[in-house]
C-alpha cells in the first residue's frame, strides 16, 4: 500500500481549519489539527461574531480578485455544511479622490460588481446616519457583506471532524524540531507528549514567534478594539436600512442575527505592540479616541450605550501583504502568518493555497507577494513598530 503522509496544522483559527478542510477535501487522509485553547477561544484573531468582507482594496486588484475567488468558496462551505455564514448586506465606501477610492470603484465594475458612485444628496437620503463631512468620494458595492465568523469556524470544525480529520484542542507546541530531512517532523505538545509528522503547515497568527522565532519574522502582534453600541433602532441601523461600511481607519457593521442587537464599529488602525500572552490591559486613551471618531461619523452613537468592547489582536506585516511559505532550509515545513487584519475573509482561498503547497501542487493564485524573500534586504528583526 502506497504510504499517506501524515499531515499536522499547528493552529485551529481560519488559516488553519481552512487549510485542512481543503487538504482533506481532496482526498489527503491523516490530517490532525493542534489547537492550543479551543476552537474560536475569545483570544483568537479569528474569534468574534461576525467579519466584514469587502472587495475594495484602493488601487489593489489583487486582492479584490481574490476576495471575488474567496467569497465564491465561502458559499461552496454554505452549501455542504446547511449554515448560513455570510450575509449580504452591502458596503458603504467613505472616501476621497486621493485615497484610490475611485480606482477601487473601476476594479468592482471589472469584476462585474454592483457599485454604485453617490452624489452627496443621493447618499445623504440614502444613508442619512452617516456624517460625511470630510468625503467627497461616496461609493455602495451591494456584493459585500457579513461572515458570520464564529459559525464559519464551527462549520470548519464539523465538516473537518465529518471528513476524516482530527482536532485535538488544548494541546499546545512547545517546540519543534526537523534538524534531519530524511526523519520525520518532531513536536512536543503541553511540553512533554511527542507527536511526528510528515508535514507540517504552521498557522499560529500572532503566537507565530513561540515556534517560529529562529526566523525572524518581521511579524507584530498588535492589540485592537472592537466597539459595540446598544439602544439604536433596527429600523435604522439593522441588516437592509444600515450597510457595513468603510471610512478612513473605521468600519462597522449593522446589527445582524446574532449580535445581541448592538451595532459593531471599530478601528483598523494598528494598536500598541503586545505579547499575545499576556493579560489584555484595555487603553482607555486609545477606545476613547477611537469612540470620538465614530461618533462623529455617526451622529446617533452620541446618545447609544458603549454596551461591550471585545478586545482582539492582529498579526502585522510590514507591508500589510500576508507571509505564506515554507522554512528555507526544510520545505516540509511551511507557515502562514501577517494577515494584518484582512485576513478572515480569505480563509478558504488561503486554505486551498497551502493544501496545494503541501500536496506539491501549482496554486491557484502566483504566491510571489506573500514570500518571505521580499523581505531579504531588510534588517533582520524580531517585530516591527506599528505605534
Amino acid at each position: 500500500m502506497m504510504h499517506q503522509p501524515s499531515i499536522v496544522i499547528v493552529g485551529a483559527g481560519i488559516v488553519g481549519l481552512s487549510t485542512a478542510y481543503a487538504l482533506l477535501e481532496r482526498g489527503v487522509r491523516n490530517v490532525l489539527v493542534l489547537e492550543q485553547e479551543t476552537v474560536n477561544h475569545v483570544r483568537s484573531t479569528s474569534s468574534s461574531i461576525s467579519r466584514l468582507l469587502r472587495f475594495e482594496y484602493g488601487t489593489d486588484a489583487f486582492y479584490s480578485r481574490m476576495v471575488k475567488l474567496s467569497l465564491e468558496y465561502w458559499r461552496e462551505l454554505a452549501r455542504r455544511t446547511q449554515r448560513q455564514l455570510y450575509t449580504s448586506t452591502g458596503v458603504l465606501n467613505l472616501g476621497t479622490h486621493d485615497d484610490g477610492s475611485e480606482r477601487a470603484q473601476e476594479i468592482a465594475w471589472s469584476l462585474g460588481l454592483a457599485s454604485e458612485r453617490l452624489s452627496l444628496p443621493e447618499f445623504r437620503q440614502r444613508f442619512p446616519q452617516f456624517s460625511a463631512t470630510n468625503y467627497d468620494m461616496l461609493t455602495y458595492n451591494s456584493a459585500g457583506g457579513i461572515l458570520h465568523a464564529s459559525t464559519c469556524l464551527q462549520a470548519l470544525k464539523r465538516a473537518i471532524l465529518e471528513l476524516g480529520g482530527e482536532i485535538r484542542e488544548q494541546s499546545r507546541v512547545t517546540h519543534i524540531a526537523h534538524e534531519h530531512l530524511n526523519r520525520p517532523v518532531r513536536l512536543w505538545l503541553n511540553g512533554s507528549e511527542e507527536v511526528s509528522t510528515d508535514r507540517l503547515v504552521v498557522a499560529t497568527g500572532p503566537w507565530v514567534h513561540r515556534l517560529l522565532g529562529g526566523l525572524h519574522l518581521p511579524v507584530q502582534p498588535t492589540r485592537q478594539y472592537l466597539c459595540y453600541f446598544a439602544g439604536l433602532a433596527p429600523g435604522e441601523f439593522g441588516v437592509g436600512a444600515f450597510p457595513a461600511f468603510i471610512a478612513g481607519d473605521l468600519y462597522g457593521l449593522p446589527i445582524h442575527h446574532g449580535s445581541h442587537g448592538w451595532l459593531k464599529v471599530a478601528s483598523h488602525q494598528f494598536g500598541r505592540a503586545v505579547d499575545p500572552d499576556a493579560p489584555v490591559q484595555f487603553e482607555a486613551a486609545a477606545i476613547a479616541r477611537a469612540v470620538r471618531e465614530m461618533r462623529a461619523l455617526l451622529p446617533a452613537l452620541r446618545d447609544a450605550k458603549l454596551a461591550h468592547i471585545e478586545a482582539c489582536m492582529y498579526d502585522v506585516s510590514p507591508d500589510e501583504d500576508f507571509i505564506i511559505d515554507t522554512l528555507p532550509d526544510d520545505p516540509r515545513v511551511l507557515f502562514a502568518t501577517g494577515l494584518s487584519g484582512h485576513g478572515f475573509k480569505f480563509g478558504p482561498l488561503l486554505g486551498r493555497i497551502l493544501s496545494s503547497l503541501v500536496c506539491e501542487s501549482a496554486p491557484e493564485i502566483p504566491l510571489g507577494r506573500f514570500r518571505l524573500a521580499r523581505f531579504a534586504h531588510q534588517q533582520p528583526k524580531q517585530a516591527i513598530s506599528v505605534a
